[in-house]
């Protein structure tokens, strides 16, 4: 494992990352064609002003690895998003580094005060690095161990494919895997990989050469029913692509 050093030049942001890198021959992303995901990141331009600002160095290359940072304080599960104007949902959204010196330097400028969590996308060796907290307040210290593993089997049986959705991201990816889940008082967060290999077509209706790929975060809250499962309240997509590879990170 090589260090990475995450230089906090942020008021309010400290934190540490270590992850392999993995430099590769091929970025591993469809060639010709617009990127699927630009849409997930702010836009910079309709940012406020603000002073702060982020950097991470790298140990070695990663030209086509993809740095987002991912606030936690207007995350979707602790911030309602009614009455909020462009600018602000704007400043909600996960930000998108900017890569320089051959992928070793990744900056994210016009930073608010806040907690950061990253994630370290590598298209190359198809692999990330996480370490983003799920859930407001972590893990439930009062469930027992057995009371964790019975929620978080429900909560896959719930998140998993089903043959009941016809539409939506629920019915759009037909390859799902679940990474983590941290359940507190009835709720969860998750933090899952989807994949959709079957046809899936562009806007202009041209069929996409290659596999869908994305990152998510997603919380749900346990029914009062049982049997109804665990219910999606929002969800995060942190990172979304088109990729040769059809195989998960």
């Amino acid at each position: 494992m090589k260090n990475i050093l995450l230089c906090c030049l942020l008021l309010g942001v400290t934190g540490l990352l270590s992850a392999a890198d993995a430099p590769a021959p091929s970025s591993g992303v469809v060639d010709d064609k617009v990127p699927v995901g630009e849409y997930l990141y702010a836009n910079v331009q309709k940012l406020p002003p603000a002073e702060g600002a982020l950097k991470v160095i790298f140990t070695s290359p990663g030209p086509h690895r993809v740095v987002v940072a991912y606030g936690r304080r207007f995350r979707k599960d602790r911030k309602s998003r009614d009455g909020s104007v462009e600018a602000e949902r704007e400043t909600y959204k996960p930000r998108l580094a900017e890569l320089s010196d051959n992928g070793t330097t990744a900056l994210f400028r016009n930073l608010t005060p806040d907690f950061y969590d990253l994630f370290v996308i590598d298209p190359s060796s198809m692999s990330f690095y996480e370490g983003t907290a799920l859930h407001k307040l972590g893990r439930d210290e009062t469930l027992t161990e057995t009371e964790v593993a019975g929620f978080q089997e429900e909560i896959r049986r719930s998140l998993g494919l089903r043959d009941d959705r016809i539409g939506g991201w629920e019915g759009f990816f037909d390859h799902k895997r679940i990474e983590r889940i941290e359940v507190s008082e009835g709720r969860a967060g998750v933090l899952m990989q989807q994949m959709r290999l079957g046809v899936a077509l562009a806007e202009s209706g041209d069929r996409l050469k290659g596999t869908i790929h994305s990152l998510d975060v997603v919380w749900v809250e346990r029914a009062k029913v049982a049997e109804a499962g665990w219910q999606v309240i929002n969800r995060q997509q942190i990172y979304r692509e088109e990729l040769v590879s059809k195989e998960f990170f």
